[in-house]
């Protein structure tokens, strides 16, 4: 937008153009968006000249209907055109979105951090091939699309001359990526040239697939020492059954086999995602997941009640669980976990850790995402953006308390 002369501001209030790029994966999400478009259709009310322009997942998953949906919104711009929305107001059009998706953002668009300075998210490929019978993200990114080697390692070292020191790679599935164009996985051959490059401490795993883990990506946890000893790894459940109405394409014998690989390697930290009541889940099935997690003892743990997209298969499956089961569920579940953290966390009391400092008093180690995981308190103040090495005083049921004992750079 700045390329074509525009300015960014904040102050919806003041803006000639407003633009809300929307999730649409889940009721909640579409119901998210949809508050906040109607809250800008109102500023629009009260002034006639500005534009506003609806993005994203939702129009993709609406795109049949959803200029009737939202009625008063100047443009509605699918995933394949958000670089072209200054071209296109300019134009006059109203409506732009293709299925399946085919244009994925390269290090040729310009990129602006939504983020903190020292940290970045970097997208290395788009859309899914898994057909999980829960998940709308085929239908609404289409297949996997991945980005080129090289096109991506220009966009982490344009991140890392910006003073970015932790890269973050996401994608709907990053352990599918380079099927597509290398007709092999690709991900360890881009860790490792992702690892060469100054300026960048930490690289962070999202989003992997207990099905797609190679021996390669392991091994990369053993040997990279910029890849964080943390891996996000949704298992969604353990039943066998669940798993096989899921399309999940794993068993809980093959969790049980990754797990034990994962935790050979020293000071490995795992986070998993798990959904109750799904589909049928019977009491016996979600006592079986309920015993799993007590024995794995994760590190970091989601979880989430079920939710019934329309357009997924799962959503016309029989003996839907009722919604005070599913939430009854997902609470007992997460009592287990808050005491499993308290117990996993007591154990770093002493230890002298590296963390990386969001704010001023606040920060994370290499075993904590931005946003969903724990952090480090701290009482005395150091620079943020800045690693220091911080002694462990206390601990919570997912925060560390600590204090500063000296900084690393």
């Amino acid at each position: 937008m700045g390329m074509a002369g525009y300015r960014l501001t904040n102050d919806a209030g003041s803006a000639d153009v407003a633009i809300v790029t929307t999730c649409a994966f889940l009721n909640s999400a579409v119901a998210e968006s949809e508050r906040i478009i109607r809250q800008l259709l109102a500023i629009k009310r009260r002034r006639p000249g500005m534009k506003l322009v609806v993005a994203g997942c939702l129009v993709q998953r609406f795109r049949t209907h959803i200029r009737q949906r939202l009625a008063g919104v100047d443009l509605f711009v699918g995933l394949d055109a958000f670089i072209d929305i200054p071209k296109l107001l300019k134009n006059g059009e109203t409506f732009t979105a293709s299925f399946p998706p085919s244009r994925i953002l390269t290090s040729r668009n310009p990129r602006l951090l939504s983020t903190p300075k020292h940290y970045a998210y970097l997208k290395i490929a788009d859309g899914c091939n898994n057909h999980c019978t829960y998940c709308l993200i085929p239908g609404i990114r289409g297949s996997l699309r991945s980005r080129p080697v090289p096109d991506i390692i220009r966009e982490a070292e344009d991140l890392a001359r910006a003073g970015v020191k932790e890269i973050i790679l996401i994608a709907q599935d990053t352990t599918a990526y380079g099927l597509d164009i290398y007709c092999r996985p690709a991900l360890s051959r881009l860790l490792r040239k992702l690892s060469n490059i100054n300026g960048i401490h930490w690289l962070r795993l999202m989003y992997t697939h207990p099905a797609h883990i190679t021996d390669e990506l392991i091994d990369e946890f053993s040997s990279n020492p910029k890849l964080c000893r943390y891996i996000d790894l949704p298992i969604q459940h353990i039943s066998n059954r669940i798993l096989r109405r899921m399309n999940r394409h794993y068993r809980r014998d093959d969790v049980e086999h990754l797990l034990a690989r994962l935790r050979s390697i020293p000071d490995m930290r795992i986070r998993t995602t798990l959904i109750t009541g799904f589909p049928a889940e019977t009491r016996k099935e979600f006592n079986e997941l309920l015993e799993f997690i007590k024995t794995s003892r994760f590190d970091r743990l989601g979880a989430y009640a079920y939710s019934a997209e329309p357009g997924t298969i799962a959503s016309q499956m029989r003996n839907q669980i009722p919604e005070p089961v599913k939430q009854e569920r997902l609470k007992e579940l997460m009592q287990v976990q808050a005491r499993i953290s308290r117990r996993n966390l007591q154990h770093l009391r002493g230890r002298k850790l590296t963390v990386l400092m969001d704010a001023a008093d606040t920060g994370r180690t290499e075993w904590d995402a931005p946003e969903i995981d724990g952090v480090v308190n701290l009482p005395e103040t150091a620079k943020t953006g800045t690693y220091i090495t911080a002694l462990v005083t206390n601990t919570r049921t997912y925060d560390i308390v600590g204090r500063p004992v000296r900084a690393r750079n």
